[in-house]
């Protein structure tokens, strides 16, 4: 009867050692997963700042120049940087790969204001 009682126990015991194991594996698991999560969205974060970069100074070449040549003051107008503006969300846009976007929209990340931003920032290092 004793050996039962033990035997019945260790059992007892084993399985609740399974579940506790089982346990820990699923919460680590959930750990690993939000921070492999959150390196993504820092990777397609970088992928967006890199393509607003890589457009901003392809627009510099190919249209802001133009237009300033074109303009009597040599400067551009608020149309001008409004046209621009767009172009460099399309172009940027377009440069992202669609996991990307797609991950940064899923995540909440106002891709436009990231592009927006991070193409301005280098138009004001470009100025000094």
């Amino acid at each position: 009867m004793t050996e039962m009682i033990i035997e019945t126990g260790v059992q007892i015991l084993a399985t609740l050692l399974l579940t506790l194991i089982g346990v820990l594996g699923t919460w680590l698991s959930l750990k690993l997963a939000k921070r492999e999560e959150l390196k993504s969205i820092a990777d397609a974060t970088e992928e967006a700042t890199r393509a607003a970069q890589l457009t901003v100074m392809e627009l510099q070449q190919t249209t802001v120049e133009a237009m300033k040549a074109a303009s009597d003051d040599g400067k551009l107008s608020q149309a001008e940087i409004e046209q621009l503006g767009a172009l460099l969300l399309e172009k940027a846009l377009d440069k992202m790969s669609t996991p990307a976007v797609n991950l940064l929209k899923g995540a909440g990340v106002d891709i436009c204001g990231l592009i927006t931003g991070a193409g301005e920032a280098l138009i004001g290092q470009m100025k000094k």
